[in-house]
């Protein structure tokens, strides 16, 4: 990794179009089934995605020990070809963690890292940047920035992004779950005026074409574990310009993320993405980590109905 005239320069390739994040399989006594997500990520390399996003928020990350999380980033690095990036979470209360993991990952061949903010002690942006900056010094790939308010309780200001593409060329993408919409138009206008190279990905499957009309690069969609094809779809025919099938791939997105509104206590998206993959019949079953819990037969059922709608819809 260089460094000139105080920056750290690196020539990294983009993180772009489609990174699905991961669910993480349990088995029935709640152990990792590995099995389980070496099936599910050969399926979605066969879908055309760009990326994958092992040990995130829809993983369960924080419910997963570092070993299982490193074995789970081996899995996924062994079995997607080249040219499908890697991205593992590297989110942790302490910098140091963050920092240990980027380069433990990377050493077993991650293409790059996501990171939160730091989520307990949050008092100063100049805390947020410290963190940020530690990860980016310590690898020599994409360092992804995570913006995560409704889980984290903090929202990384657009001037930290400016900071940080400034000085961290690897520091080189945004990944953004936040439903402001008039927050992720000027971060992809403030940021891409400093780095044209910057790629600013929504975390909110629906908003991926407001997303691209904006001018942003990509999703990262958790209901892309169950259905990749419309998000990869969706982004080849507004590249081609195809505007009626632009259209009816986002009236899919739309009705498929109708599962994101599924409430029941404990409740949370990735149970409802486990129980419709077992409900499809595929190797993942429904079981998540306490304080989670499975949907019921009858949430299933319910669930269902609405992939049911959607394949329909696709014909």
């Amino acid at each position: 990794m260089l460094h000139a005239e105080g920056s750290w320069v690196v020539r990294l390739p983009r993180v772009e179009g489609v990174v699905v994040p991961l669910i993480t399989p349990f088995t029935a006594d709640l152990k990792v089934d590995y099995d389980a997500f070496e099936w599910h990520v050969k399926r979605l390399v066969e879908s055309g995605v760009n990326g994958l996003f092992p040990n995130s928020t829809t993983g369960e990350f924080v419910h997963v020990t570092f070993d299982e999380a490193l074995r789970l980033v081996k899995t996924a690095v062994n079995v997607a070809p080249s040219g499908i990036m890697v991205l593992p979470g590297v989110s942790s209360l302490r910098t140091e963690d963050s920092v240990r993991m980027a380069k433990e990952f990377i050493n077993v061949g991650a293409d790059g890292v996501v990171v939160l903010p730091p989520f307990f002690y949050r008092s100063s942006d100049e805390v947020m940047y410290r963190h940020f900056s530690a990860v980016a010094r310590s690898v020599d790939v994409p360092v992804i920035i995570y913006n995560n308010p409704l889980n984290t309780g903090v929202v990384v200001p657009v001037s930290i992004y400016v900071r940080l593409a400034k000085e961290f060329s690897n520091v080189s993408a945004a990944k953004v779950t936040f439903a402001d919409f008039s927050y992720l138009v000027e971060l992809i206008r403030e940021v891409k005026s400093v780095r044209k190279d910057f790629s600013v990905l929504t975390g909110l499957d629906y908003m991926l074409l407001p997303t691209l009309f904006a001018g942003g690069d990509g999703v990262v969609p958790g209901l892309g574990n169950i259905m990749p094809e419309p998000y990869v779809s969706l982004i080849r025919a507004f590249e081609s310009k195809d505007w009626g099938l632009t259209e009816k791939f986002n009236n899919v997105i739309l009705n498929l993320s109708r599962l994101y509104w599924m409430s029941g206590q404990g409740v949370e998206s990735p149970a409802v993405i486990k129980a419709v993959l077992e409900a499809m019949g595929t190797p993942v079953k429904r079981f998540v980590r306490e304080p989670l819990r499975p949907l019921s037969d009858d949430e299933m059922r319910d669930a269902i109905k609405i992939v049911d709608e959607v394949r329909r819809e696709l014909g």
